[in-house]
């Protein structure tokens, strides 16, 4: 009998303490912000998170193609205001592979579009985390032998896409 009302309070308390580490992870408070008559949450608070709806105008960006460098990544966080507008003066680097490469997907962050967060029927801001990556597939070039026949590119010569 104590076994058994033993076991139920050990299963009772890893249920209670998942739980609270799951709710560690999204605060019960909303984010500071710039603005404190609209507060910022974080995706796990809201019913409808902000979802991208157009990203506007390629990144300035020329990947240096014969570094060593096949993939480029950046993640930035920032606040999607209830309009769907990321607010600039909020973005923050998370990471990034290449400091050129994250420049420019910094300035080309006005330019994205949201559909703005909801909690209950209001639009609220919300911080969302963008990835953006870019992978370089290096290209094999035919060229022609001395009599005019093309050369067929060897099988170990056949681009293939990076895993970024």
């Amino acid at each position: 009998m104590q076994w058994c009302l033993l076991s139920i309070l050990l299963v009772c308390t890893s249920a209670s303490l998942r739980a609270q580490s799951s709710k560690r992870r999204c605060l019960d408070t909303p984010i500071d912000s710039t603005n404190p008559s609209s507060p910022v949450y974080r995706e796990c608070h809201v019913e409808r998170k902000a979802k991208v709806r157009s990203v506007g105008p390629r990144p300035q960006f020329t990947p240096n193609t014969f570094g060593p460098t096949n993939c480029y990544r950046a993640t930035f966080e920032f606040v999607v205001d209830t309009t769907g507008k990321p607010e600039l003066a909020t973005a923050r680097r998370v990471s990034s592979s290449d400091q050129f490469y994250a420049d420019a997907i910094e300035a080309s962050l006005g330019g994205l579009f949201y559909e703005p967060a909801r909690l209950g029927a209001s639009l609220v801001r919300q911080v969302v985390r963008y990835d953006s990556r870019l992978a370089i597939t290096r290209t094999v070039v035919v060229s022609t032998s001395a009599n005019g026949a093309l050369s067929p590119p060897s099988a170990t010569a056949t681009p293939r896409r990076p895993i970024c």
